[in-house]
């Protein structure tokens, strides 16, 4: 047996995207259907898809060490000063995690145990990967395993995209998706959460088992305004409820953030407003019938004393406010979506 041997990374090995585009001979996992480019005309929204956040590698083998290769990263800004960071997860534990730096073209995974195991290897939040092969040493078997969990889909901004998570499997939603055994798909995607139907539409045809969706602090400023945010967050759960007649769903106001709490945007609109409109639409739908949508209030997941200590722009969490987010959320919204 050779002692190291390659293996072409397919698209049967990705999970957490929606698609996979092909370009030359690499493999760049998107978490928005690239085939349908013209549903989604923001290229905003287009470049935050394009990052990794909650998608990952999985697969069976009998490696005692792995190399992912891929082409050479962008620059990690200043919200990851210590790179990019790549996570190796067995049994829902992180084993090893890997930072790399701009241009780096591959990383060395040798924490990782022996014998036969599943391994999901989670790709960094913070930037876009152009996935090529996987170097396996004393291998006889490396092949994709589908994730047949309950599938979650959740959506949402910056705070669900979670650039500043300690590593790629500490987003929130990745702790969450861990900690509950689930097959997590995140459609945070930073700045660019402005409830577009289309998103809504793709929400609408997936495999959900569970769904959140995290609506508003991208539109309070300038997008919205009071007579169109109810009626956008309305239209996404009636969109939705198209196929998902009986899935749960938790819809979840903005978290804390000073600056917008009361004071009205250019729209006359405010974050004490905006929260107001969700729960009035929340109750609109259960009082006709849809007994499996939740409203949960962002400051109960992320309050004022919380964004005042773990963030220093008082709106993006920090890596320890991340992970207080996933214990929030498993406290507050999982046993609303998992009857537990």
């Amino acid at each position: 047996m050779k002692t190291v041997k390659t293996f072409n990374i397919t698209e049967e090995f990705i999970q957490g995207a929606i698609s996979a585009e092909r370009i030359k001979d690499s493999l760049y996992p998107c978490r928005l259907p690239h085939y349908r480019r013209w549903h989604f005309p923001s290229e905003g929204l287009w470049q935050a898809a394009k990052s990794t956040s909650g998608v990952r590698l999985r697969f069976e083998t009998d490696a005692e060490a792995i190399t992912l290769c891929f082409d050479p990263l962008l620059k990690a800004h200043n919200k990851v000063p210590k790179g990019h960071a790549f996570d190796v997860v067995i049994d829902n534990k992180i084993c090893q995690v890997i930072y790399c730096k701009q241009g780096a073209t591959g990383a060395v995974f040798d924490k990782i145990g022996r014998g036969l195991r599943v391994i999901e290897l989670w790709l960094p939040p913070s930037t876009s990967v152009g996935l090529k092969e996987i170097r396996a040493k004393k291998a006889s078997i490396l092949r994709p395993i589908p994730d047949r969990r309950p599938m979650w889909v959740t959506w949402g901004s910056s705070i669900t995209h979670c650039v500043r998570a300690g590593s790629a499997a500490r987003t929130w939603s990745a702790t969450v998706a861990r900690k509950h055994n689930l097959n997590l798909l995140c459609l945070g995607f930073g700045g660019q959460c402005h409830l577009d139907p289309t998103v809504a539409m793709l929400i609408r045809d997936l495999p959900a088992s569970y769904i959140s969706m995290k609506l508003g602090i991208n539109t309070v400023s300038s997008s919205l305004s009071q007579r169109t945010y109810g009626a956008l967050v309305a239209a996404a759960i009636a969109i939705v409820r198209e196929k998902h007649t009986h899935t749960p769903i938790a819809l979840i106001s903005p978290i804390a953030n000073p600056p917008r709490e009361s004071t009205p945007s250019p729209a006359g609109f405010t974050l004490e407003m905006m929260r107001s409109d969700m729960e009035m639409v929340c109750k609109s739908f259960v009082s006709a019938g849809d007994m499996n949508l939740y409203y949960v209030n962002g400051l109960d997941f992320f309050g004022k004393k919380e964004i005042i200590r773990y963030s220093d722009d008082k709106l993006h969490p920090g890596a320890e406010g991340i992970d207080l987010q996933a214990e929030r959320f498993s406290k507050l919204v999982i046993p609303l979506l998992l009857g537990k």
